[in-house]
């Protein structure tokens, strides 16, 4: 992605912030990647703190805070007008404008980080999972959901900002990450969470 390209994707995105919880998406899409993600969340206890990354106007926080109200919530997102509405919508949380591929956070200062449908927008993949591998704390988790490419597909075609389960497996490794899970969700496997663990 180029450095135009990548401004007018942020651009487009800060317009949206505006309407961008009423949007068909939220219900029919959105909400049904968060709860894939947050499920198995559940099932490992309480995490202390969840990093949202591309947080949009941070309802998948907002969602975390209804199942753990205590836990320390922060949001990046690289578009002003999305982080805007996000701390109208979300208080308590802490946001920041910025790119996956910059975390504005310490070393080893996250314990749950999450992406959402916005890996394809990073204009640097490896080097954003590898910003995320570098705030999670031993042991944290990574859970990252986006649209995915079949295997079956990716041996034809190979677009650039999208991943087979193979090629994303291999950008975790890459950051020092253990998959330790990966499951296609929605519409026939278009939509892929891998989970990812910084060892101790």
């Amino acid at each position: 992605m180029t450095k135009a390209s990548e401004q007018h994707d942020i651009e487009r995105f800060s317009r949206w912030s505006h309407t961008y919880e009423q949007s068909w998406l939220q219900r029919n899409f959105f909400d049904r990647v968060h709860q894939a993600m947050l499920q198995p969340i559940a099932s490992e206890g309480t995490p202390e703190s969840i990093l949202d990354v591309g947080c949009g106007t941070g309802h998948l926080l907002r969602e975390a805070r209804q199942r753990w109200p205590e836990a320390q919530l922060i949001g990046v997102d690289a578009a002003e007008g999305m982080v805007e509405t996000a701390r109208q919508l979300t208080p308590g949380a802490t946001f920041y404008v910025g790119r996956a591929e910059a975390l504005p956070l310490p070393d080893a200062s996250v314990e749950v980080a999450l992406s959402t449908i916005s890996f394809h927008h990073w204009s640097d993949q490896a080097q954003g999972v590898c910003e995320v591998a570098r705030v999670l704390r031993p042991g944290g988790r990574f859970f990252l959901a986006d649209i995915s490419v079949p295997t079956y597909l990716g041996k034809i075609i190979r677009p650039a900002r999208f991943h087979t389960p193979a090629s994303m497996r291999g950008l975790f490794t890459q950051a020092g990450l253990e998959v330790v899970k990966q499951e296609s969700i929605i519409f026939s496997g278009f939509a892929l969470v891998t989970v990812g663990v910084r060892p101790r």
